[in-house]
């Protein structure tokens, strides 16, 4: 007799995860009902393939429908090199398959996790939800085949895995080769009784790596949602302390105690109003960050994709990387309040100001027209007349810290195309290069992707080797002060 339950968690890993009839009658029968009354067994279609049992030697051969006896009734044959056509039973054709998406759904229910069931590699990879565990929140995934040959394809295409801070993978009975992510056996940690499937929880939470950082859970406020919710519906607005937080009927504003940031200088604050201020998508990293700051920016954006998904318990990442470019991209709406003013593409370049504060952030300023209700003076009367649209000007401003921008190390120091810019601000918007200088033709593309701008916001005289730019520079850092 052979342990059936063992046996469905390593078909799951198979291509075709099928159990034929003469397995199942040497398997206790008790494991068999069990596993077929949850559900997790469900009769598959006959097998077309039959070993033989009249000569002794074992040999499969395909099964062949014979009429015999009353019309349109069938029997099944094989053929046999020793004793010729060999009948064969029909219920040795039956055939049970592990149902793998209700497998997934058994273990979503049994860990009590939150967020949406979600297909992510058919017959592969699922997304079951994520739930509180040793100091953070974790993604779960369920991994089928993880030990394959091509299991390399599971990662290249499942970015939800990669994404997530932290995720914990359930494998059915072999772990992959690799192990980037924790990863259970369900094997090994998971019971099936009369009363549905258990997981041993305190295992897995002894093994997780704790997040001494992570903020409890119960100190961070929350946002309803439903199973079906998608990041894709959610609209986030940010004031000066505060985020409105938008999802089909539902409103809500946080404070920065709600949502547990320290300050304004909180840096997953600051990193979560760039998002705002670039309209969801960081600009790219430079090419000359070093492999360890591009590291801590990773580190500071799957911190605040935890804490997004702490006060959002949606399923999925909110935040994903643009690959290639080094840059970060939110699925959901996020935008400053348009009271804050900033971003506005400008007109021309010449509206714009660049400005190096004492503090080394920058200041950007645009100007703009600006339409207001305006009341027209009776000159006899002298009583004011109806309402007439006025035009104004105004100019919104918004402060950048270099790293936020891509232009500094982690440790503040500038890099190749930050040095650029602070040489425009430090010299009145004119430099000495080479028409052909590639930091400089960085920047410059930069500035139109910030600004939203196809023309160019500098200029350069060949005969002079002198870069110009069309928008106003300046700094109020004492020249003398240490870099």
């Amino acid at each position: 007799m052979t342990d059936l339950v063992r046996r469905f968690w390593l078909r799951c890993e198979e291509t075709e995860p099928l159990f034929s009839a003469d397995e199942i009658r040497w398997t206790p029968p008790e494991q068999f009902d069990l596993l077929r009354g949850h559900g997790l067994l469900r009769e598959a279609a006959r097998a077309t393939w039959a070993v033989c049992d009249a000569c002794g030697e074992g040999h499969a051969e395909e099964v062949v429908w014979i009429s015999r006896g009353a019309p349109g009734s069938l029997t099944p044959f094989i053929p046999c090199p020793a004793v010729g056509g060999v009948p064969i039973e029909p219920e040795r054709l039956r055939r049970w398959a592990a149902d793998l998406d209700l497998t997934a759904l058994k273990l979503r229910e049994t860990l009590g996790l939150i967020g949406g069931l979600s297909l992510l590699f058919p017959g592969r990879v699922w997304s079951l939800g994520r739930r509180h565990l040793a100091g953070r929140f974790r993604d779960f995934f369920l991994v089928c085949g993880a030990a394959r040959e091509d299991a390399h394809a599971i990662w290249e295409r499942c970015r939800h895995i990669v994404d997530a801070p932290s995720p914990v993978i359930l494998v059915p009975a072999r772990s992959p080769q690799q192990k980037p992510w924790p990863a259970f056996r369900l094997a090994d940690i998971t019971a099936i009784t009369e009363g549905g499937l258990t997981l041993d929880m305190d295992y897995i939470a002894d093994a997780v790596p704790r997040d001494s950082y992570a903020m409890p859970a119960k100190t961070v406020a929350s946002f309803p949602v439903g199973d079906d919710a998608r990041w894709e519906d959610l609209r986030i607005t940010i004031g000066e302390g505060s985020i409105f937080a938008e999802l089909r009927n539902e409103q809500r504003e946080f404070s920065l105690d709600d949502l547990q940031f320290t300050g304004s200088d909180d840096r997953l604050w600051q990193l979560l109003r760039a998002f705002g201020r670039f309209g969801g998508e960081t600009p790219a990293r430079s090419t000359s960050v070093s492999g360890k700051d591009a590291a801590t920016f990773r580190k500071q954006v799957s911190d605040l994709r935890q804490r997004l998904t702490t006060v959002f318990p949606i399923a999925g990442e909110p935040i994903r990387a643009v690959h290639g470019k080094g840059a970060y991209r939110c699925l959901f709406q996020i935008g400053l309040d348009r009271r804050d003013g900033f971003p506005v593409r400008p007109e021309r370049w010449e509206d714009c100001q660049l400005l190096e504060l004492r503090d080394g952030r920058i200041q950007i300023s645009v100007k703009s027209k600006e339409v207001f209700a305006a009341r027209s003076r009776d000159e006899e009367s002298q009583r004011l007349t109806a309402i007439d649209a006025g035009e104004r000007e105004t100019v919104r401003s918004e402060e950048y810290d270099l790293r936020i921008l891509g232009l500094a190390t982690e440790a503040g120091i500038p890099t190749a195309e930050g040095a650029v810019l602070l040489e425009f601000l430090r010299s009145g918007g004119k430099i000495y290069r080479r028409g052909d200088d590639k930091d400089v033709l960085r920047f410059r593309q930069r500035l139109r992707a910030w600004m939203g701008m196809d023309s160019d916001p500098l200029q350069f005289i060949p005969n002079r080797r002198l870069w110009t730019a069309k928008f106003e520079c300046a700094t109020v850092r004492r020249q003398a002060e240490p870099e």
